[in-house]
């Protein structure tokens, strides 16, 4: 540009735009020399990002108080004065969460990662919601970039360790448990939960893959007690035919004692798992359902009788075994199982696909998939196979947030229970709609029950009922655990 122009052109500014002139004093930030009108914006951007840290710090301890609704509120304004606040983000990722909407927590955490990629509590976050949808590979991964910076964190450590005990990893989660007991003080109340954990584990380093799949697909037939929500099935382990429980809510299995006895089973080491008595860690050689066969299957020696479903029953599978499987097809109407070693690669024909999560409290797991009633676009997540006696069990405040007004539930079937007998039209778990609408229950307490209270306390994350097994057992139910997905058919339109 030549001298002239150069003159043209600030006369042209000073024309325009007579007030930018050289500020005499120094702008926010200590920056000299800005104009006036760049030291009001700087000093607007850092009014801007005051407000946001205010409010992220509030939106905080709503959080710490159970008041999810406030924190949301106040991190979408914290993210109105500053859209790049990766902290807002992350409280909005975790109130969200609190709310029961995965959707949006995931989202959430995910834009705070991309605006600060080792943001810790969106990293620690989004590791927990990736678990629940089974990519323990990807929640892995995340901690480890958290964890380049400083290797002895503890919640990186032990989101890692959840991972490597879903994925029966006794090397990994071994290497975890030293990492994590150099660092925990000894009245940490997580302390006991780890040294179950470590109990189970130990024993099982350096004895190759565990819970090996071979065979492409097997069968067998399927029974179901409603009653306790008990799925069971004819199984060979070690050899002898018995009756084998697919129990998701756990995590390990277990193999009755008279059992392990039988098969003359080598302990490989002790543990007295929580709320039990001390008892013995075994490998099982083999289970065997038809042509497809699980190896190397680590198991806790148990007394089965509290799972009895007519007969005692030898075994229970828990996630690690389930989470092995490719896909788990309960044919309920049929009274048939099928299990795959690879995962589906589409819906099976006439089945809809539908979010499968395991919400973790490391002592208890429980499956939920999204329902929503009598044509609402509201939808929530609901316990997988419940045991009220009705098809459906939804809660007061998702029962109102579904078009319903509270003069229905003024007067009570059950009243010392807070239960009210309703029928429910346009029902769809999953996407799947339920032809001819169902009876259902509404909880109208607060909390809706004991159940749904010890979800929110374990895990934070808050369920809007149960699909309860009267439902469940008309249909076709199809689990992906390492997907993340459920293949609903079976009573639809």
């Amino acid at each position: 540009m030549s001298f002239s122009t150069r003159v043209l052109a600030l006369v042209v500014l000073t024309l325009a735009a007579p007030a930018c002139k050289k500020a005499e004093t120094s702008a926010p930030g200590g920056k000299k020399g800005l104009t006036v009108d760049e030291a009001d914006k700087a000093r607007a951007d850092k009014q801007k990002a005051a407000k946001a840290n205010t409010l992220v710090g509030l939106a905080n301890e709503d959080l710490a108080k159970g008041r999810w609704f406030s924190a949301r509120e106040r991190a979408n304004r914290a993210l109105e004065a500053e859209p790049n606040d990766a902290d807002a983000f992350t409280v909005l990722g975790a109130a969200n969460w609190r709310a029961g909407d995965y959707t949006a927590s995931t989202k959430a955490f995910k834009e705070a990662l991309e605006i600060q990629p080792k943001n810790f509590g969106a990293a620690v976050g989004l590791g927990r919601n990736l678990q629940a949808a089974g990519d323990h590979k990807s929640a892995i991964e995340l901690q480890d970039k958290l964890l380049e910076g400083d290797p002895k964190q503890f919640d990186p450590l032990v989101t890692k360790l959840w991972s490597y005990y879903a994925m029966v990893d006794a090397d990994n989660a071994v290497k975890m448990l030293d990492a994590l007991f150099a660092i925990i003080e000894n009245d940490n109340p997580m302390r006991p939960l780890l040294l179950a954990n470590a109990a189970f584990m130990r024993p099982l380093e350096g004895k190759g893959e565990l819970i090996k799949i071979s065979g492409a697909k097997g069968s067998s037939d399927l029974q179901v007690d409603a009653a306790q929500g008990i799925k069971h099935s004819g199984g060979l382990v070690g050899g002898e035919f018995t009756r084998v429980v697919f129990f998701e809510l756990r995590e390990e299995a277990r193999i009755h004692k008279a059992l392990a006895d039988q098969l003359k089973l080598k302990p490989l080491g002790k543990i007295t798992p929580i709320g039990g008595a001390e008892t013995s860690v075994v490998l099982i050689p083999e289970v065997k359902f038809g042509d497809l066969t699980l190896t190397n299957v680590p198991a806790i020696v148990d007394d089965l009788t509290p799972y009895s479903v007519g007969e005692v029953p030898g075994l229970v599978l828990g996630r690690q075994a389930m989470n092995k499987l490719g896909a788990i097809t309960f044919d309920f109407p049929n009274a048939s199982l099928e299990l795959l070693a690879a995962a589906p690669t589409a819906a099976p024909a006439g089945a809809v696909e539908a979010p499968l999560l395991l919400i973790d409290m490391h002592i208890l797991l429980v499956p939920v998939t999204t329902l929503s009633i009598d044509g609402s676009d509201f939808k929530f997540y609901a316990w997988l196979g419940g045991s009220y006696g009705a098809s459906l069990a939804i809660a007061r405040k998702e029962y109102l947030k579904s078009g319903h007004l509270p003069r229905e539930l003024e007067q009570l079937d059950d009243p010392t229970n807070g239960l009210k007998m309703v029928y429910l039209d346009n029902v769809k778990v999953g996407g799947t709609p339920i032809k001819g609408g169902v009876g259902g229950l509404v909880l109208a307490n607060t909390p809706p029950d004991a159940g749904l209270s010890q979800i929110v306390e374990g895990s934070s994350f808050e369920l809007g009922g149960y699909i309860n097994f009267p439902l469940l057992k008309t249909m076709k139910v199809t689990y992906a655990l390492g997907q993340g997905k459920v293949y609903l058919a079976g009573k639809a339109k």
